[in-house]
């Protein structure tokens, strides 16, 4: 008797463990819960993330500038299509003990590798509904990230185009066939043409990671 009802109890337990270790899988799959971060938190992360993302947004555009200079629209396009990544990896690395994440996303994507997660949609709209509503744009946004009990908060800053931009993601119809067939040789899906100056093109991501709670 006491040993079929210690098997009995063997096998509550290990029901018990397989009910909460899928409570466990199934929250780690659900979307992450966002929301605006509190004006304390803000002024401390942007103080901290807003340096990074000048830094960021002017190594491109230098680097973007020499090389049209140099290259050409199509030489350009085809550098950058191989070293704007290392550069973002090289910048976050410089400043690995402060962030955890260093990123350009748009609603509109070139690389599918900047492709926006949940949470980078959620601040996309943001700024996409100013734009609807013909809005002044935020000048950043600072997001709290809450997921598998994990809070985290990210820095956005919106990217704009620049006339530099344009030759790249301008109208198709003003670009070279050289520059064209690049395009759609490096990115089949390509997205991000058809922009003019000023517009909205996308944000910089960056995750904080000094400010991580669990």
């Amino acid at each position: 008797m006491k040993r079929k009802w210690a098997i009995i109890k063997i096998r509550f337990f290990l029901f018990f463990i397989f009910l909460f270790s899928f409570f466990l899988s199934a929250h780690s799959q659900q979307e992450p819960v966002t929301s605006i971060a509190s004006l304390e938190k803000s002024q401390a992360i942007e103080k901290i993330a807003s340096p990074i993302a000048q830094e960021f947004q002017e190594s491109l555009k230098n680097i973007l500038t020499t090389k049209i200079k140099e290259l050409g629209p199509t030489g350009a396009l085809e550098y950058c299509s191989l070293n704007a990544m290392p550069l973002t990896e090289k910048i976050k690395q410089k400043h690995g003990s402060t962030i955890s994440l260093l990123k350009r996303t748009s609603d509109k994507v070139r690389n599918p590798l900047n492709k926006p997660d949940y949470a980078e949609k959620e601040a996309l709209e943001i700024f996409l509904e100013a734009q609807r509503r013909h809005e002044p744009m935020p000048a950043n946004y600072v997001q709290k990230v809450e997921q598998d009990w994990t809070i985290k908060y990210r820095y956005y800053k919106p990217i704009f185009i620049g006339n530099i931009c344009l030759n790249c993601h301008g109208s198709t119809s003003q670009m070279s066939p050289s520059l064209k067939e690049e395009l759609h040789k490096r990115y089949p899906m390509d997205e991000a043409t058809g922009y003019k100056p000023g517009d909205f093109r996308g944000l910089i991501t960056i995750e904080v990671s000094m400010f991580q709670e669990e």
